[in-house]
């Protein structure tokens, strides 16, 4: 099996063993340093992933202007690396890079999941001023038709404008949390999407003071199996381990 092949199969130890014999073969092989990366923070080899994720985003950057690469990622790892500054500073300039168009991909909905994950930093991390441009943020990207596309329901649940049952419906076809979690078993797509579901009903559940049905759904985030690409089910396990280990 390939390295990807291996990656997909959350067989993680061997993905990164032919990783690493890729690289030593062949220095520059980005495709090889971004699955390795991966699969380092997969096993929550943080520190590790971090520069192997800053490598494949410059070159994201050189080949494609106006591609963040995944700076995404590289914001989350310095939250799960407890430098929340760093993290918040980090996706706040992808969202103003949205805005000024210097970026032009993002996802579907037209750049929401950088609001959405600001709004959990800022809310974490106490930082009104975050939550505040966040907010703002999340408001000007849902006037656009694409906010139809995942995960527009996302900002759309934090405006007031969905309630849970219709983020669900929109994440896996499903109304129900059972059946949902049941639908993302057999089907990778509406697990990625159920992750944020669940991530980001945690997230307002904090908004609303109920720190304990938020850890809950933090748990269930992370109960589903590694979706490998959601940054959401990386940030669940680090809520998860961090309350687990305050709790000791």
């Amino acid at each position: 099996m390939q390295a990807l092949e291996l990656l997909q199969a959350h067989r993680y130890p061997e993905a990164i063993a032919a990783c690493e014999r890729q690289l030593a073969e062949n220095p520059g092989d980005w495709a090889a340093a971004d699955t390795l990366a991966s699969a380092l923070r997969a096993v929550g080899a943080y520190k590790e992933a971090l520069p192997l994720f800053e490598r494949v985003a410059a070159y994201a950057q050189q080949n494609t202007p106006g591609d963040p690469g995944c700076e995404l990622d590289i914001a989350c790892l310095h939250w799960c690396l407890d430098d929340w500054p760093r993290a918040i500073k980090l996706m706040r300039r992808l969202a103003d890079g949205v805005l000024d168009r210097s970026i032009n991909y993002g996802d579907l909905a037209g750049g929401v999941e950088q609001g959405l994950l600001l709004y959990y930093m800022g809310m974490t991390a106490s930082d009104h001023e975050a939550v505040t441009y966040a907010v703002k943020y999340l408001k000007d990207r849902a006037k656009g038709r694409k906010i139809r596309f995942w995960p527009g329901p996302l900002a759309r649940y934090y405006l007031g404008e969905f309630d849970f049952s219709e983020v669900l419906t929109a994440a896996t076809g499903k109304d129900t949390l059972a059946e949902a979690i049941n639908a993302a078993r057999g089907k990778l797509m509406s697990r990625r999407q159920l992750c944020g579901a669940l991530f980001h009903d945690g997230v307002r559940r904090r908004a609303q003071g109920a720190e304990e049905l938020c850890l809950a759904r933090m748990r269930e985030c992370y109960a589903l199996e590694d979706p490998l690409i959601e940054p959401e089910w990386y940030l669940a396990r680090y809520e998860v381990k961090r309350a687990d280990s305050a709790a000791l």
